[in-house]
């Protein structure tokens, strides 16, 4: 298990299936992140897996914007690629982290 320390936020990749909407393409679904560690830009979402002791320390009031759990967009060509058993994880600093997705309440 990785822990990370300081200001770094441990994210894990998530890869997706989009569905175009409009244009000559519309109902063509296409695998987003399927090769993110060649092609990054196509790679900004993840789930976070851990947060370092000081992440967001000298932000605001200095309370954590995100938790363990939180699925989040993060900058594209941030961080560093590590491995872990079977599980490839983006790291992070924490002001890498753009926006906490919740889910939507119908």
């Amino acid at each position: 298990m990785l822990e990370v320390i300081g200001h770094r936020v441990l994210i894990e990749p998530k890869h997706h299936t989009e569905e175009i909407g409009d244009g000559a393409l519309k109902g063509f679904k296409m695998n987003i992140g399927e090769d993110w560690k060649r092609d990054r830009a196509s790679t900004v979402i993840g789930v976070i897996k851990s947060i370092g002791k000081n992440a967001w320390m000298g932000f605001d009031d200095g309370s954590p914007w995100a938790k363990v759990g939180d699925t989040v967009y993060y900058a594209k060509y941030s961080g560093k690629i590590v491995e872990d058993d079977d599980h490839t994880y983006i790291i992070v600093n924490d002001e890498d982290i753009q926006c906490i997705v919740h889910e939507r309440k119908e």
